[in-house]
């Protein structure tokens, strides 16, 4: 699968710069693939918005862990992902 922001949530699987500009995200949700996968999302100006290492997991996404924001956030970069699907909802 590739990313895909098309939707709301997008689905990515894939680091690297998703969006430079401002945005609204309610929460971004992971699913990891085994324990110890590590994810990192940063805005523009390379402030974390999220970092997580995955302490479990399971191939069918029994397994999700969820960071809310509920507000803006100026840009989306996953820098680190290790393995799993990443949804932001907006």
């Amino acid at each position: 699968m590739a990313n895909d922001t098309t939707g709301n949530p997008w689905k990515l699987d894939t680091a690297g710069v998703i969006q430079t500009a401002p945005l609204v995200i309610k929460k971004i949700t992971w699913t990891p693939t085994a324990d110890g996968d590590d994810i990192l999302i940063q805005d523009n100006s390379g402030g974390e918005t999220w970092s997580l290492k995955a302490i479990a997991a399971t191939s069918d996404e029994e397994i999700v862990y969820t960071q809310e924001i509920n507000g803006s956030v100026n840009g989306f970069n996953l820098v680190t992902l290790d393995a799993g699907t990443v949804r932001v909802y907006q």
